[in-house]
């Protein structure tokens, strides 16, 4: 609430609204005989929604950030509305859900929450003068074969600045995964690589695994407690953090959308391993751009490779720098974006303040 507000000019004006945790949980318990996404209860706040009342008269458009915000608006009509969807979330609850094994309480939530979001999803698509995601994989999830001109798929993009090439040659025998570890997707991804991959590392060579991102004191024991296993819990620089990698990896198996990771090892000059559903939303290439492993021998065959064909590692990490520079600087992703929106607003008059 007293974050001090960028001078980049974006904003003419911020307004702030709390929500105490308690209102939410509240929120959340009395969703439950319904059928509205949890998270979307979660976020309903009646000071937040009179504040928004009282401002969009005085806008001629508005944005939406997630369904979260979106619920607020999906019955205007006197203003073009967009919807920053960014994931078919319902997708990656899927995934949750289909996935065997002991699940946390997050995830019999994540299970709950899929269903519901789905349907929620779907219908959103009508509601909203254009509906934004990064990945044309969870377009087709919610379209089902169903033609829409109202989807725009605008996927994410790297500041290039934040995140310069360097050169591996010297590196020293880190494998390193950056990612919010406060996430399902983020911390499965990470104890399988510990629990499945990291055993078999030894065998060909010594390494560590190192997670890079914010997490919680019982998550990063958890992480911890494995063999050869370094958690660094949130950093002020990210490029920083991983300056001595050899390799990034990617191992997500319940994700959706884009996974902004690849892209900032791309950008600092890691090669990169990731699964099948990690180069979703990519047009990356295989063994080009990128390497693509599904199986834990498939990752350590991988891991080797990049320690023992430095050159080839190299060309790899080159070739991901450039796709980056080629398909995800930002202002050549957004450009499809800011085309649509002032589209929506030379089709509604212009209001004159």
């Amino acid at each position: 609430m007293k974050m001090q507000a960028p001078d980049d000019g974006v904003f003419a004006s911020i307004h702030r609204v709390f929500l105490p945790k308690w209102r939410s949980q509240l929120n959340v318990l009395f969703a439950l005989p319904t059928r509205t996404p949890l998270q979307v209860a979660y976020y309903r706040s009646a000071e937040f929604r009179d504040a928004l009342n009282e401002l969009l008269p005085h806008h001629e458009l508005c944005l939406a950030h997630l369904i979260r915000t979106g619920d607020y608006v999906r019955a205007l009509k006197n203003i073009p509305t967009v919807l920053e969807m960014t994931d078919a979330i319902s997708l990656n609850y899927e995934r949750v859900k289909a996935r065997g094994g002991k699940k946390s309480l997050k995830e019999w939530v994540y299970t709950i929450e899929a269903s519901r979001l789905l349907r929620y999803e779907r219908r959103a698509i009508d509601e909203f003068s254009l509906v934004t995601l990064v990945s044309s994989t969870d377009r087709d999830f919610l379209l089902e074969g169903r033609p829409s001109e109202k989807i725009l798929v605008c996927s994410n993009g790297v500041d290039l600045k934040n995140f310069p090439f360097s050169t591996r040659r010297e590196s020293k025998p880190v494998i390193a995964y950056i990612g919010n570890m406060t996430s399902v997707q983020n911390m499965d991804a990470c104890i399988y690589f510990a629990e499945q991959v990291m055993p078999l590392v030894p065998r060909e060579l010594d390494a560590v695994f190192r997670v890079v991102g914010k997490i919680s004191d019982n998550d990063a024991e958890r992480l911890r407690a494995y063999a050869n296993v370094e958690v660094t819990g949130a950093v002020d620089n990210v490029a920083d953090a991983v300056v001595d990698a050899r390799v990034g990896v990617c191992p997500v198996r319940l994700a959706a959308g884009v996974q902004n990771k690849v892209l900032e090892y791309m950008a600092l000059g890691l090669p990169v391993i990731t699964s099948s559903i990690g180069l979703e939303g990519f047009s990356a290439i295989p063994n080009h751009d990128v390497l693509v492993a599904d199986e834990p021998m498939d990752y350590v065959k991988m891991i080797k490779q990049v320690w023992e064909r430095n050159e080839w590692a190299l060309q790899i990490a080159e070739n991901g720098r450039s796709y980056v520079e080629r398909k995800h600087e930002w202002s050549s992703q957004l450009n499809g974006l800011v085309v649509q929106v002032s589209d929506l607003l030379s089709r509604h008059p212009v209001f004159t303040h």
